[in-house]
């Protein structure tokens, strides 16, 4: 194999990153979860919300509720192609403790399923050239298709190799991933489930963690690493993003677990409970308390997870998250 053909991945672990690590490690030791039905409910809600969210970085248009409904085999509106790409994702994610994160052929079987009745090559690397855009500009282009295997093989030979942290392992693997652009479309989709396989592999309380939706809340910072690397001709950048992205997932899943409600959230949570399309206005009449106290109860059931508001405030409705 030439030198060219190969993937050399070029970063240094500095002491932002060692000690990102560390609290992340610390973090994941917070995390305890022995009930039997609350980690099966967290871990259907994070698979959802892990995939609404990578679909939604590639302007997938169906709603949280839709993917919900798709999980459970029922009918949602929406567009085919929209529909199929959720419905492969569910099958895909639902198996991933079938996969070895550092098995190539694993890998291009995922792709394969990931990108069902889409393209001709799915399940193999491309056979043309690739660039990304912006505002119609190439940005980037992407190795040439004759070199993508190689470098893949290469790619998942540093993996096989290495004895390094599997959280930076992961961030390095998404990077040169995506860098190398090997398949014709999914190339960001299989990236980030990637990701959550080695991160799974890690440490088991990631299966609690949607890191795809943290990426999605900043996909304009996510996209931005990764274009300021490929300047850098390092994955510095985007290692540091990813470390963050981590980390914040990991203060969400931690609030939301440790907190407990007060009397008049439990009445808030009940009422939604019973039906998602009540206004706030409708919880003042029922409970006899301010407006006003009926919106700082509310925000802080939002701002700790427990809640959420799904589609705009008049045709919307309330989602209970844990």
């Amino acid at each position: 194999m030439k030198s060219f053909d190969k993937i050399e991945p070029v970063f240094h672990i500095d002491d932002e990153m060692n000690k990102l690590l560390g609290t992340i490690e610390l973090k994941l030791n917070q995390i305890s979860i022995t009930d039997k039905q609350k980690r099966k409910y967290m871990i259907s809600k994070s698979r959802v919300r892990s995939i609404h969210s990578s679909l939604s970085i590639e302007a997938n248009s169906l709603p949280l509720f839709a993917v919900e409904n798709i999980c459970s085999n029922k009918p949602v509106l929406g567009k085919m192609n929209e529909v199929q790409e959720v419905k492969n994702a569910i099958e895909l994610y639902s198996h991933i403790d079938e996969y070895d994160y550092k098995n190539e052929n694993d890998f291009l079987k995922a792709h394969q399923i990931m990108m069902k009745y889409f393209e001709d090559d799915n399940g193999g690397y491309r056979n043309h050239g690739e660039g990304i855009k912006k505002e119609d500009k190439i940005i980037y282009m992407a190795p040439e298709s004759t070199v993508v295997p190689f470098l893949m093989n290469s790619l998942f030979e540093y993996i096989n190799n290495s004895d390094m942290n599997l959280i930076l392992l992961s961030s390095i693997f998404h990077y040169y991933l995506v860098a190398i652009h090997p398949f014709s479309d999914g190339n960001g989709r299989m990236a980030r489930f990637w990701v959550s396989l080695i991160l799974k592999k890690y440490n088991s309380n990631f299966e609690f963690i949607p890191i795809e939706e943290e990426i999605y809340f900043n996909q304009e910072e996510y996209y931005t690493s990764i274009e300021q690397c490929h300047v850098n001709s390092n994955a510095n950048v985007f290692i540091i993003f990813m470390l963050k992205t981590i980390n914040s997932s990991l203060d969400k899943i931690i609030k939301s677990n440790n907190y407990v409600m007060n009397e008049t959230q439990n009445k808030i949570y009940e009422l939604i409970a019973n039906n998602r399309f009540i206004t706030q206005n409708e919880i003042v009449d029922l409970l006899g308390i301010s407006i006003r106290t009926v919106k700082r109860n509310f925000k802080e059931l939002i701002d700790n997870n427990i809640i959420e508001r799904v589609g705009s405030n008049k045709k919307g409705y309330w989602e209970i998250l844990n």
